[in-house]
């Protein structure tokens, strides 16, 4: 399966979800992209706190949703209600949502104190999980 998160510079939330996601599930595949993107590093508290779990994102650059990470997708995550429009607009039916499946939006943190990515990170977590338990079960 591959899952492709989505936030809006591709620093923080979907950085997080993915690098969680290889960690927890790595028989599956993960990616991450930003609507917006930066085109630069990981933020400094997403960065901080993967490695304080363990995880170290080597080589991380932020990118951008393409035609390419589309079609590779199983599945459009995105990170709040905002982003669903324009991504059924491109990816149609392979939008997954964690708020319509029991989970909730992400807030974005970005350049919030460091407890607020711990709070985000969590949250990220308690969805993530929900996600491929729904998902692995309709396999």
């Amino acid at each position: 399966m591959n899952i492709l998160y989505l936030c809006t510079g591709n620093t923080c939330r979907s950085p997080l979800a993915e690098y969680f996601s290889k960690k927890a599930y790595p028989h599956h595949n993960f990616q991450s992209a930003g609507l917006y993107p930066s085109y630069g590093k990981m933020s400094e508290n997403s960065e901080k706190l993967l490695k304080a779990e363990g995880i170290v994102p080597r080589n991380f650059q932020s990118k951008g949703l393409s035609k390419d990470l589309i079609q590779w997708a199983d599945y459009l995550v995105p990170m709040e209600r905002s982003m669903e429009g324009t991504l059924r607009d491109l990816g149609g039916n392979k939008v997954y949502t964690f708020w319509d499946h029991g989970g909730t939006e992400i807030p974005d943190p970005y350049g919030a104190p460091f407890v607020v990515y711990q709070v985000t990170y969590q949250a990220l977590k308690e969805n993530i999980k929900k996600m491929m338990a729904d998902l692995e079960g309709s396999r």
